[in-house]
């Protein structure tokens, strides 16, 4: 009993010992570990968009995409394996540097478009009163209204149609001053309704009817003596619905029944179509009716009910363009936060199909959706997605609706969205937004959006095959630690931004019982890291213990390193004369150790609320570092057993540490409000 409660004592001094005699190589490991993470979260902004996202944007918070990353590691290692034992060790090699290679411009660009690239300035809105109201967008310019009240009386006396066409004037001189031309509608009634065709848009105000488009003339356009409530225009035909709820053609006596949801529904936005058809949405459907054509009735070809209200609605070029006939898409927005679209075609009669590639839904936007626009801002291919929630304006394009704007807005009632293009060189267009009497723009432009710089991008990959041209030729411990330190915060910086911290956390939990599993039980963790050491491969960090080390003749095994409990002792005194040996040894670190500490780093920076600033700083920031932090608490204990030559099982430590960082950081400095658990299956 004695001796045994004198033994661990005696270890813990040894371990001691050892620690101060190698204090150089450990303090070497925890500089490369902190100098690893530290890089990633200076690349991190880079990649902190939606496109990068290993799962998408909804995917960060799924748990089936880390159960997928994991059993890839577990099918990777037993690749290693299997070909080591059959000595297969050309394909390790060779296959590993492909992939080391990617994973190197991970880094390299973005660290080389970081030192040559001037980043453009920031988007800003500007906020301005404005007595405009928009009322829809047509192709690259929109439309928009304004009262006409007596400044004396107070009365109204009608209403000012204009179509804005540029965001700037003949002078430069806008966005406010905007190129347009308008027409005066007279009317007694404040209330009008409008439908959009393929030329402009009809007004009507239940006793007039106005033609709108670009080449309007109030004498020939404006119907003083028409009971009309609604009005659409299609192939040169015009029509109305009376108070009565009859529809009827202009110029015709005949009246036709409309159906039943038009009267009992508010009607979100209408569209005529060229194939002498309506789009029609209403807060609870989305249909599709066929206006009257020799003798027929008015009635709907199709109609898609919707249990969550509807709030705003687009339609515009397809973001799935795949023929030369241009493809119309209708974006549905409801009070949910949910995008839904239909592919529509208005050339024939076919059946709309939904589009099944817009996953913008299930809780992707916050709160319901204000505002929806389908608009091209730079003259260029498809149109882009823009859409405005309870708190933000966010903008998606191409197929893979990569999210380039995502802008926090002051909101002051609901919000109206419109784009105009420009003609100034330094802008493409103008977004505009406008809430009550005030409006909301800013300016963007291609140049802002430039993922890389073209030489940043060349440079990079230039770096990285220079890099991997002397790991092959010459894998010197200092060359592996290079390329070991860049290929980490690449992969740092990726998988940090694909994973919300709790699905992170499960994610180094498991791997971490794993790891120690691989090593104490089965072993065959070591056998992976005597595979890398003796084909000189980076994916491990080496910290050489003298001046003279040579990696290149590392011949030791973590097999021979490995001791049994009853060895312990033996190897404890062997250590005594170590110095007298001059071991040249070093210490190794398996490249994922300081990958997992650091993907939750950067998933603490990426995923956690912003805006609580603490000494000029994010708090997010000073959470993914106290993260850190923590990480290099548990790799220091895990040193002090690494010391005495024993392989150990990194990860139960430095998770263990990096996990109780997060949890501690983020309680005291944003509170338990921000551990919130949120993810699904």
């Amino acid at each position: 009993m004695e001796g045994d409660s004198i033994r661990p004592t005696a270890q813990i001094k040894e371990m001691l010992d050892a620690m101060k005699e190698q204090w150089q190589s450990m303090l070497g490991m925890a500089i490369m570990f902190v100098v690893t993470i530290v890089i990633g979260i200076v690349i991190q902004p880079f990649y902190d968009k939606p496109e990068f996202r290993a799962f998408g944007e909804a995917g960060a918070s799924q748990a089936r995409n880390i159960l997928l990353e994991f059993v890839m590691i577990l099918v990777f290692t037993a690749a290693i394996i299997f070909l080591a034992k059959w000595k297969k060790d050309w394909i390790i090699k060779y296959g590993i540097l492909g992939i080391l290679f990617i994973a190197l411009c991970y880094s390299t660009i973005p660290l080389t478009n970081l030192i040559i690239s001037t980043p453009s300035e920031p988007l800003e809105f500007e906020i301005n009163n404005n007595p405009y109201e928009i009322i829809s967008q047509k192709n690259e310019s929109f439309y928009a209204s304004q009262k006409l009240v007596n400044s004396t009386t107070g009365d109204f006396g009608g209403y000012a149609f204009y179509s804005f066409s540029n965001a700037y004037d003949e002078n430069g001189v806008g966005p406010l001053n905007m190129l347009h031309q308008g027409v005066v509608f007279f009317t007694n009634e404040e209330n009008y309704t409008f439908s959009m065709f393929d030329e402009g848009m009809i007004i009507c105000d239940g006793s007039s009817w106005l033609k709108l488009d670009q080449s309007h003339d109030i004498a020939e356009d404006l119907n003083n003596n028409i009971d009309c409530s609604l009005g659409f225009s299609t192939n040169d035909i015009d029509w109305y619905i009376s108070s009565n709820n009859t529809l009827h053609k202009i110029g015709d006596n005949q009246s036709y029944e409309i159906p039943e949801f038009i009267n009992n529904e508010e009607t979100i936005n209408i569209w005529s179509t060229k194939n002498n058809q309506l789009i029609w949405v209403t807060e609870n459907r989305f249909a599709l009716l066929d206006l009257p054509s020799e003798g027929g009735n008015f009635t709907v070809s199709f109609e898609t009910l919707y249990s969550t209200k509807i709030t705003a609605a687009t339609l515009g070029t397809s973001l799935w363009q795949e023929t030369e006939v241009e493809q119309q898409l209708l974006v549905i927005g409801d009070n949910d936060g949910n995008l839904t679209a239909w592919n529509v075609n208005l050339e024939t009669n076919t059946v709309p199909s939904k589009e099944k590639r817009m996953h913008l839904d299930n809780g992707f936007f916050n709160g319901p959706i204000k505002s929806v626009l389908l608009a091209n801002y730079n003259n260029y291919a498809q149109d882009e997605l823009f859409v405005i929630d309870s708190e933000n304006l966010r903008m998606f394009r191409s197929s893979h609706l990569v999210e380039q704007i995502n802008m926090t807005i002051n909101f002051e009632g609901d919000g109206n969205l419109a784009l105009s293009n420009s003609s100034r060189n330094s802008v493409d267009s103008v977004v505009f937004i406008q809430m009550n009497d005030k409006w909301q723009f800013v300016s963007i432009d291609e140049n802002q959006f430039e993922l890389v710089n073209e030489w940043a991008a060349l440079i990079g990959l230039c770096v990285s095959i220079f890099l991997m041209i002397v790991l092959y030729i010459r894998p010197e411990w200092y060359v592996v630690n290079s390329v070991g330190i860049l290929v980490g915060s690449g992969v740092i910086a990726m998988l940090g931004i694909s994973f919300v911290p709790w699905l992170i956390i499960i994610f180094m939990i498991v791997a971490a019982i794993y790891d120690a599993w691989a090593v104490y039980k089965s072993k065959h963790m070591l056998d992976l890291a005597d595979t890398m050491v003796n084909l000189k491969l980076p994916i491990l960090l080496v910290a050489p213990q003298e001046k003279n080390y040579s990696f290149l003749d590392e011949k030791d095994t973590m097999r021979e390193r490995d001791v049994s409990e009853e060895d312990w002792e033996l190897k404890t005194k062997s250590f005594k004369n170590k110095k007298e040996k001059s071991t040249k040894d070093a210490m190794f670190m398996g490249l994922g150790d300081v990958i997992f500490p650091g993907i939750l780093v950067i998933s603490a920076i990426t995923w956690l609320p912003q805006g609580t600033m603490i000494l000029g700083i994010d708090a997010t920031i000073w959470i993914g570092l106290l993260t850190m932090v923590g990480g290099l608490c548990g790799y220091f204990i895990l040193m002090g057993y690494v010391a005495l030559g024993r392989p150990q099982a990194g990860l139960p430590l430095l998770n263990s540490g990096a996990i109780l960082g997060y949890l501690i950081s983020t309680l005291i400095l944003l509170g338990i409000s921000a551990l919130e658990f949120n993810i699904s299956f």
